[in-house]
């Protein structure tokens, strides 16, 4: 217990100091977007590009462990639509969003923690191969899924959104990180010092920025009035996106007993930090924030029950 606390101690902390900087103004509401366009065109690109551009994908291949975790999340992403679109009657972008935050897990800044305290030898092995399949499959599903509701809202004709779509979805600075660092990973490139340095110094700060934004967006943000459109997603993300996964381990050939606690719990864990810069872009900015902040408190609970199951 005392473990999981010492991991999400930090993050409610940088919450809380965004919210009070706004609340507070000592930094203005207005600067919200623009820590947000610069986690997401400078920070997490950076983070993508220095971990994918040092791996050996060969070395770290568990066919078990990625059809696991990339078949779960897709059935993740399908299930959640299917319910946002057609049960809870949202609109494709907000439903598209909902979905997304049932999917995508935080492996960087809180999954990877978490499995250095359970499963250190197997730990890097596990973050490599689920930050493959979300570089991949999941964050450039989640992007193309976006922009063609967002495209669609405005009321293009289906022909003329396929044919935008590529070219809007390959303009995304993640899809360019991703495509450049499994590149220079294929090509056994090596980066020069400075600039693997500057890359590593610009993906340590998209955490940082990224949990301050949550807090700054919560200012003029009350969570009770979302709680209804809240809960599907954060049930989806804690509960059956874990459990499917675990379905899918049971149902596959056996691998390494701690890969397969490793995707489990990856799967558990509360959407990635950057949720609300996409909410923002597509004007959802204070539903993903709340999003995020409430999945996030619930996960310290379901964490911790999952482990003393597991154990």
């Amino acid at each position: 217990m005392l473990a999981i606390v010492s991991i999400t101690a930090p993050i409610f902390l940088l919450i809380a100091i965004g919210y009070v900087a706004v609340r507070w103004r000592m930094l203005p509401h207005e600067a919200i977007p623009g820590l947000g366009r610069f986690v997401l065109y400078f920070a997490m690109p950076g983070l993508i590009l220095s971990t994918l551009s040092s791996m050996h994908i060969e070395e770290i291949i568990e066919p078990g462990f990625i059809l696991a975790y990339g078949l779960g999340t897709l059935l993740m992403m399908g299930l959640g639509l299917l319910l946002t679109l057609r049960v809870l009657k949202n609109e494709p972008v907000l439903a598209s969003l909902k979905a997304i935050g049932m999917t995508m897990p935080n492996t960087p800044y809180f999954g990877f923690p978490v499995l250095l305290q359970l499963a250190e030898s197997s730990a890097s092995k596990a973050f490599a191969m689920a930050l493959l399949v979300e570089a991949l499959l999941i964050i450039p599903l989640s992007m193309t899924l976006l922009q063609f509701h967002a495209s669609r809202s405005t009321g293009l004709p289906l022909g003329r959104v396929l044919l935008k779509l590529p070219k809007q979805v390959l303009r995304n600075p993640l899809v360019i990180a991703i495509a450049v660092g499994l590149l220079i990973s294929t090509l056994d490139i090596t980066l020069p010092q400075p600039v693997n340095t500057t890359l590593e110094m610009l993906g340590r700060s998209s955490a940082t920025i990224a949990l301050f934004m949550i807090g700054a967006s919560l200012v003029g943000s009350p969570i009770k009035g979302k709680l209804v459109g809240i809960t599907p997603v954060l049930v989806g993300k804690l509960l059956i996106h874990p459990l499917l996964v675990a379905l899918l381990i049971w149902l596959l050939p056996p691998f390494d007993p701690e890969l397969q606690l490793a995707a489990i719990l990856l799967a558990a864990m509360p959407m990635m930090s950057i949720y609300p810069i996409f909410g923002s872009q597509y004007g959802h900015r204070n539903f993903t924030a709340s999003a995020l902040m409430l999945t996030t408190v619930t996960a310290f609970f379901t964490i911790s029950a999952l482990l003393l199951f597991l154990r």
